[in-house]
């Protein structure tokens, strides 16, 4: 695994408004080498040009945009430039550097040997290339976002990218997926956020970006952000989602235990806010939903209920699959056809649903081997972050590993009730997690070395 340089221990009061923005740095030594500064003023810039084009690419991912625009295939088109990009420049294996790195390239690796014993082979192909696209975004990150600015104009992209969904939701989203259902989506039947639990996870995972990017910028950029927040959140009020309502509030936790008290109380005050504006922003059938798990005393509260004994079901029935095919699952992405194929079989009638847990999605589809590799996954872009969080000198680079952190546990939230294993905004956060170690790293070294 790869190894990052031990950060002095911290202050004894873990307040981000005290902290200073950078150490104090001794001059360099007089004495320099004539040749090598010219060399390395000339190389680093050669990147620049891709590292733009991931940042456009890293908009329409987590925007999904395309989806909603026929014939605006953005990957198809920046993809291939991007990965000459990495065999130019020479940095194809940067992501080997990062744990992070090398577990995805193993999933991905797993994923393929799994397809060969899938319940349905060509299924299972389409998710493998989704799978490769999802772990080719993370190889471009490592190789463009080189340096820790690079890396806040990545958190810029995505918070751009997530505000543009809020506002397009609220203005141009209509009820979701299901008949008869009101909550928010966007898109039609076939696209991502056209789900509006996909949606809220989005809207959600974008906040910790946008709040990053608010103490980054100055001017109208950053007080067009937090307009932006508004929308965004009665977006993600009218999706009616008790995920995105959850993986919010623990979000909101995570933050509150390192932020100050002048933080805390703007964070209380804007809850309350929100609380107070909720009725006259949001469907009295949709706030209903909130309050309802597995009893119901109307039809919006029995639309609830019924959602989560089935969640519950499926869980059940993962679990089961993981069980029966505990080495290498039932094939990528077909959950579906291998539960209908044994409710057949049983002279049952087929859920044809999703597993609605990304966990239980890789361990019944990629058995346990699968599972392990992802969690791994999972845990490398989290604990990676606590070092610089906690010990960095610059308090914008603790602030930003602060914010990824933040969004690393939203989504490891959402992923308990979505089936995101294979693809979208969880590969955008965990590759920005590791570019940024890298990133972090390169930079305490350099501010070492010149102390």
């Amino acid at each position: 695994m790869s190894t990052y340089p031990k950060m002095p221990p911290p202050p004894a009061i873990d307040d981000y408004s005290i902290y200073p923005e950078a150490v104090a740095v001794a001059p360099e030594p007089a004495a320099q080498e004539p040749v090598r500064p010219v060399r390395r003023a000339k190389r680093p810039e050669f990147y620049k040009p891709f590292h733009y084009l991931l940042l456009a690419y890293l908009f329409f991912y987590c925007s999904r945009i395309p989806e909603l625009v026929p014939y605006l295939h953005v990957g198809v088109l920046l993809q291939p430039i991007l990965l000459a990009g990495m065999i130019m420049t020479g940095t194809t294996k940067t992501i080997f550097k990062t744990d992070i790195g090398k577990v995805m390239t193993v999933f991905t690796l797993w994923v393929t040997f799994c397809v060969p014993f899938s319940t349905w082979r060509f299924g299972s192909f389409t998710t493998w290339q989704l799978a490769v696209q999802a772990l080719l975004l993370m190889f471009f990150m490592a190789a463009f976002l080189r340096t820790a600015e690079d890396c806040y104009r990545a958190m810029y992209s995505i918070a751009l990218g997530i505000a543009a969904i809020g506002v397009l939701s609220l203005f141009f989203g209509s009820s979701s997926l299901h008949a008869g259902d009101p909550r928010l989506g966007l898109g039609s039947k076939n696209d991502t956020l056209a789900d509006a639990n996909f949606l809220a996870l989005y809207l959600v995972v974008g906040l910790p970006f946008i709040y990053f990017t608010t103490t980054w910028k100055k001017g109208f950029v950053k007080l067009g952000l937090m307009l932006m927040v508004l929308p965004l959140l009665v977006s993600l009020g009218r999706t009616g989602s008790r995920m995105g309502l959850l993986s919010l509030g623990i979000g909101i936790l995570f933050f509150m235990v390192f932020a100050n008290n002048k933080q805390r109380a703007f964070l209380i005050l804007g809850g309350i806010l929100c609380l107070s504006l909720a009725p006259f922003l949001v469907p009295q059938r949709i706030l209903d939903r909130f309050t309802t798990y597995f009893q119901a005393n109307n039809s919006a509260q029995e639309e609830a209920a019924e959602s989560a004994a089935a969640r519950e079901e499926m869980l059940k029935l993962g679990v089961k699959l993981t069980l029966e095919h505990p080495l290498v699952g039932v094939g990528p992405g077909e959950f579906i056809d291998a539960e209908a194929k044994e409710a057949t079989a049983a002279g049952k009638k087929a859920a044809w649903r999703y597993t609605h847990n990304a966990y239980t999605e890789v361990s019944s589809e990629t058995g346990i081997p699968g599972l392990i590799i992802f969690v791994l996954a999972m845990f490398y872009s989290y604990h990676g972050l606590s070092r610089y969080r906690s010990h960095f000198p610059r308090a914008i680079v603790r602030r930003a590993a602060l914010c990824i952190q933040i969004a690393v546990v939203m989504s490891a939230v959402g992923a308990f009730f979505l089936s995101i294993a294979y693809s979208g905004i969880l590969y955008a956060i965990m590759g920005l997690s590791a570019a940024f170690q890298l990133a972090a790293s390169k930079e305490y070294q350099l501010l070492k070395a010149k102390a």
